[in-house]
């Protein structure tokens, strides 16, 4: 691995460009395994920054990630961390944000002055567009481009909701990804919903995955166009590229937005994350620790500035409460420790459906009215085969935690931090490195 000096606050960056996609799910992207996808634009992005690989949801609503994201912690605590957008104003720079899901920024527009939200109206089609720039992405980040090349941008964030709303990129994308002796795909936008049961034709499913994919491939060119415009104006910016929250597509018994939502499996909790280092270190590293939104937030924030917080150092991190961000700037600094040790020892995921805490070694899955089911990690990445049966100590001891943690967040205004995890879930995870 390539250790670079960690004093690198004579670096900072021009600018920031930060990109958010709601409903993409990080094992539908090549750098994530998805090895039969086309994201070479994603797959750049890979290879100038940093690929972290177990970023998890708090969350399964949209909108509190965006905020955990921006202000470095999530709903529950508000008082210690800061986020890009604090960065931000601190350095005085301009905030522009382009969307399709301009209601969800506009809690966080009137907490800061310097913040430009441009609204871009969602469409909701019922079949493909002909030309690229009316689909719902191209309008987005067509829009975003615009903006940037007015010059008034220090950060462009660019937000896209239309992969959860509709799926009208030209047909020529979906096209790609199905062989001639494939039923043709059709020409329709709606997004697909249903229950995968024994009689479901698995083609059936795959269908819907080969049409999302070329979704993605359609926004991963877009991608491509916004970056090569920041960079033929910024010589040295950072970039995150953040997804919110995953979507159903059969893994798990459900395909498409219903109005049910299902447990919080990986599916729909394991978000892609790539973030570049405005000074290219660690370059084509992956980082395999558990993460959230929050800590990405502090991150960016502690880069666009020049400065450590609180948050960064390691002694400091048993002390904070899980909702709180925790930065991983260090990782691109010399303390090689920082891989192993990491900076979360679990994640709590909640949603409408149930519940989940992921630990290094272990994933309890509650969903909602049935049964916990436990799945071994990171080996089980689609959390397929529950072992709750054969691993009664564990289910119970992470059920457990799944309490007092619940106990803790629901407690108005407390800063208790968790309890260290039990022997058997650490001895356990350690047993499997």
């Amino acid at each position: 691995m390539n250790q670079t000096s960690p004093c690198w606050q004579g670096g900072l960056p021009e600018g920031w460009l930060l990109v958010t996609v709601d409903r993409l799910p990080a094992w539908m992207l090549s750098p994530f395994g998805a090895t039969w996808a086309s994201n070479p634009t994603i797959c750049q992005l890979a290879s100038a920054g940093l690929t972290c690989d177990r970023v998890l949801a708090g969350t399964t609503h949209s909108s509190q990630t965006l905020e955990e994201l921006a202000m470095g912690y999530s709903t529950a605590w508000k008082d210690t961390a800061a986020g890009p957008l604090a960065a931000a104003e601190a350095r005085g720079w301009n905030v522009t944000v382009v969307t399709d899901a301009g209601d969800q920024f506009s809690g966080l527009s009137s907490q800061f002055s310097n913040m430009n939200v441009v609204s871009i109206a969602p469409q909701r089609l019922s079949v493909t567009v002909d030309e690229e720039e009316k689909s719902s992405c191209g309008r987005v980040v067509s829009a975003a481009v615009h903006e940037f090349e007015k010059g008034k941008t220090d950060l462009l964030w660019c937000h896209l909701g239309s992969l959860g709303v509709s799926w009208d990129a030209p047909q020529v994308w979906r096209d790609g990804f199905f062989d001639e002796d494939d039923p043709p795909p059709g020409n329709s936008a709606e997004i697909p919903e249903f229950v995968v049961t024994q009689e479901t034709d698995p083609d059936r499913v795959s269908a819907v995955r080969q049409i999302f994919a070329g979704e993605i491939a359609h926004m991963d060119e877009w991608l491509g166009r916004l970056v090569t415009s920041v960079s033929a104006r910024w010589q040295r910016f950072g970039m995150l590229l953040l997804g919110l929250r995953g979507l159903p597509l059969g893994v798990h018994g459900r395909v498409g937005i219903g109005p049910d939502e299902p447990a919080p499996y990986t599916e729909l909790s394991h978000l892609p994350a790539i973030l570049v280092d405005p000074t290219d270190r660690q370059a084509s590293q992956r980082y395999g620790g558990l993460l959230m939104p929050a800590d990405l937030g502090v991150t960016v924030g502690e880069l666009i500035v020049g400065e450590e917080c609180a948050n960064t150092f390691s002694d400091q991190l048993e002390k904070l409460p899980q909702g709180v961000g925790r930065s991983i700037q260090r990782l691109f600094g010399d303390d090689a420790g920082l891989w192993r040790r990491g900076f979360r020892d679990r994640v709590c995921s909640v949603g409408d459906g149930g519940r989940a805490l992921t630990v290094a070694g272990w994933s309890l899955v509650e969903p909602r009215d049935h049964q916990p089911k436990l799945f071994m990690k990171p080996d089980d990445f689609f959390d397929l085969s529950d072992v709750a049966d054969r691993s009664r100590e564990v289910t119970e001891a992470l059920a457990d935690c799944l309490d007092a943690l619940e106990r803790q967040v629901s407690e108005s205004g407390s800063e208790a931090v968790t309890d260290p995890l039990p022997k058997v879930l650490v001895d356990e995870g350690l047993n499997r490195r």
